[in-house]
């Protein structure tokens, strides 16, 4: 994602608001979420450095994708499939890194006119994955990962039975977070378990479904100081709200465990709309999200 499209995004994103008529742009408050513990594993610094950087590689051209040397603590990192549809321009890839025994399912953030129109397509609609859940989520972004989740299925299940003991690991940036976590889900759904690390996600879908959705994988949000896009849609007049648990990086780059109420007032929850930036947005543990920083 180039900073130009960033801002054009919170410029169309604050007008679409406003033409809906929010009465506020203020956090929400904080809520209660049930959660099992031990289903979290401990939030791993090591990890969420191997996600960032497969997050920011997303940002390269997706013919190199199979071709590419990954570097830092993504090297030895083999793609073995390149994730696209055409409709949304879906982009990622997916792959394995023997250093860590897991397999990687990987979303690109934002980067063409179909993936503001899923952003923008706010609107929610019924979560079909879980009908149980009864709830609702981001009309854009469900039918966006809808339309890849199958082929990522079967890559996950045919990598599995290549790469026995491996780990299911999930990841994404911006757009591409809020994709990943809804595959998340759905690979729950088709029993494969995973963890989830994602970076300046958005929030993805209704009170209900951050309940439904926490407990179900090991989910760590990491959001970067006064990130914007982490605080949209808004929970006030929208009724959207993200799911546990947040790592909150301060201006400094140090990084703590936020609360159990996934809008934890002391993290990202403590800065109204207004008093975020786009710029926070391109750089997370230290890295700007592009594929410059990645080659």
């Amino acid at each position: 994602m180039k900073m130009s499209s960033l801002h054009i995004f919170v410029l169309v994103v604050a007008v679409a608001v406003s033409m809906l008529a929010l009465s506020s742009p203020a956090v929400a408050a904080a809520y209660a979420a049930a959660y099992a513990a031990d289903n979290i594993a401990a939030f791993s610094m090591p990890q969420a450095n191997t996600s960032v950087w497969l997050s920011a590689a997303t940002f390269c051209e997706k013919s190199t994708y199979l071709s590419r040397s990954f570097e830092g603590p993504t090297k030895g990192f083999i793609a073995t499939y390149v994730i696209h549809e055409d409709v949304t321009d879906v982009t990622g890839f997916i792959g394995y890194l023997p250093s860590d025994k897991s397999i990687y399912v990987v979303f690109r953030g934002s980067s063409s006119i179909p993936n503001w129109i899923a952003d923008l397509d706010v609107i929610k609609t019924a979560y079909t994955s879980f009908p149980e859940c009864n709830c609702q989520v981001h009309k854009g972004f469900y039918s966006s990962e809808q339309r890849v989740i199958s082929n990522v299925v079967s890559e996950v299940k045919r990598l599995q039975a290549l790469k026995e003991g491996y780990q299911v690991k999930v990841t994404g940036h911006s757009l591409g977070a809020a994709i990943a976590q809804l595959t998340s889900m759905d690979l729950v759904k088709f029993g494969i378990p995973n963890s989830l690390y994602n970076f300046g996600q958005p929030r993805t879908g209704d009170k209900a479904y951050s309940d439904f959705a926490t407990p179900k994988v090991s989910a760590w949000r990491v959001v970067h100081y006064k990130d914007q896009v982490p605080h949209m849609p808004f929970t006030t007049g929208m009724d959207y709200y993200h799911i546990c648990r947040e790592e909150f990086e301060d201006v400094n780059g140090s990084v703590k465990s936020c609360d159990s109420s996934c809008e934890d007032p002391t993290c990202a929850a403590q800065y109204t709309f207004l008093e975020t930036n786009g710029d926070d947005h391109m750089t997370y543990l230290g890295l700007y999200m592009d594929c410059k920083s990645v080659s």
